[in-house]
């Protein structure tokens, strides 16, 4: 079972081993951001929290962020993802409510702005708390390793997304981050992309691991670390 620890009146973060996902209150309903690797009663455990309807808003497909979703009816996802990451196979009774870049989804005095930020894979999206003025980066942008091997991801786009991210530091002072220290401050997306433009640079060495059976190259910065091909 997760760890439950609120952030504030209206905000929790669920620590499931090493991911994490969140529940946000709004004045008419809850978003559950991403359901953890080992919580298949994740939606039992928001509505402890709240009596508020709660759905489910995944920042990504991959799996160690999809263990509630039986527990769901819908996801909204990114179209790439449901697919890309084999959501609806794992999921089959699950119905995709598409995410598209700029929408925004209001819990009730309490808007989400969605992003949509390619790389880590190709339907990754970071969530805007308006109010708040918080960002939910997914792993997009974290202090661990970042996954970027493999047919979801897309490295080519990574860059420009987090470019994305930077040009709007503006509208949030903070990070939430999926994995490594939950909380990150606002100009963060910037040193990740320092670290990745070392890495694609030439300037970071490597070590070679095995990772689930595949041959990766490992890179470490003092910002962030990257898993590549």
């Amino acid at each position: 079972m997760a760890d439950i620890i609120q952030i504030d009146e209206n905000t929790w973060r669920f620590e499931d081993g090493f991911v994490r996902f969140f529940v946000l209150v709004g004045e008419e309903k809850a978003v559950m951001i991403d359901s953890g690797v080992n919580c298949p009663n994740a939606a039992d455990l928001a509505k402890e929290l709240t009596d508020k309807p709660v759905f489910l808003l995944n920042t990504h497909g991959d799996g160690d962020h999809t263990s509630g979703t039986s527990c769901f009816s819908e996801i909204y996802l990114h179209p790439a993802d449901f697919t890309g990451c084999e959501v609806n196979t794992r999921y089959p009774g699950v119905r995709l409510v598409e995410l598209s870049d700029g929408e925004v989804l209001d819990l009730g005095n309490r808007p989400l702005k969605i992003i949509h930020i390619p790389g880590h894979t190709k339907g990754s999206v970071a969530i805007l708390d308006v109010n708040k003025r918080a960002l939910f980066a997914g792993d997009s942008v974290q202090k661990g390793h970042i996954y970027m091997f493999g047919a979801k991801r897309e490295p080519d786009k990574y860059k420009a997304s987090l470019e994305k991210l930077i040009a709007m530091e503006s509208e949030y002072d903070c990070i939430y981050a999926s994995h490594d220290e939950y909380k990150l401050p606002g100009n963060y997306a910037e040193k990740v992309l320092e670290a990745w433009d070392k890495v694609t640079n030439g300037e970071v060495s490597f070590e070679m691991i095995d990772l689930f059976g595949n041959a990766v190259k490992s890179y470490t910065t003092d910002s962030c670390g990257f898993y590549l091909q």
